[in-house]
């Protein structure tokens, strides 16, 4: 689901993206669903850091997981900051390259007003998406599950000097069902543990 700035803060990007807050009433009932969900891969292109006014006040609600890296593609496609907020919850959280963590909608809204000024352009390709946990309510639906969302993704976006640099990475986000069936963000992470030496930039 953005540049990030090794000493601060994947939709950005790869999006993003997701790690969170859980809770939940009696007898749970853990429910493991593996699925893959191979995607066609989703182009992200950004242009000027403001919020589109045909945008403000029209959010809709994901309903899976994959709707949810769906809507956060197209909100960072359309520097919709407030749309992109509005896909995480309250300490939802991004991990940056060197392991820091970005929490809370007020420093994910300045993450991505910083990323957004690099004019970047973000592929994401989900590969696989595990469905678990949550509580089985009074009618028999589970709610309150969590997903890992996991994939690839490359990145395009202004260098230092003016020029356009491009990255690759994979990325493991976290969703999390609410108690209305939406889903949101709790964790982007577009740096799974890995080894060998920091890039020359810092990206999201």
């Amino acid at each position: 689901m953005s540049k990030m700035k090794q000493t601060l803060p994947l939709v950005a990007a790869a999006l993003v993206l997701t790690t969170g807050s859980f809770i939940g009433p009696s007898f749970i009932q853990p429910e493991a669903v593996a699925a893959s969900e191979p995607a066609t891969p989703t182009t992200t292109t950004t242009t000027t850091p403001t919020t589109p006014s045909h945008l403000v006040g029209t959010r809709t609600a994901a309903r899976t997981p994959a709707e949810l890296l769906t809507l956060l593609g197209e909100r960072i496609k359309a520097k919709d900051v407030e749309g992109i907020i509005a896909l995480h919850e309250p300490e939802a959280a991004i991990v940056d390259y060197d392991g820091s963590i970005v929490r809370g909608h007020a420093a994910i809204r300045a993450f991505y007003i910083e990323w957004f000024k690099l004019d970047p352009v973000l592929t994401v390709n989900p590969l696989q998406t595990v469905v678990a946990g949550g509580w089985r309510t009074w009618d028999g639906k589970t709610r309150d599950r969590t997903a890992s969302i996991m994939g690839d993704y490359s990145l395009t976006q202004n260098a230092a000097d003016g020029t356009r640099e491009t990255f690759t990475g994979a990325f493991c986000d976290t969703v999390k069902e609410q108690w209305d069936g939406s889903w949101l963000y709790i964790q982007d992470n577009p740096y799974p543990p890995h080894g060998g030496p920091a890039p020359t930039a810092a990206h999201h």
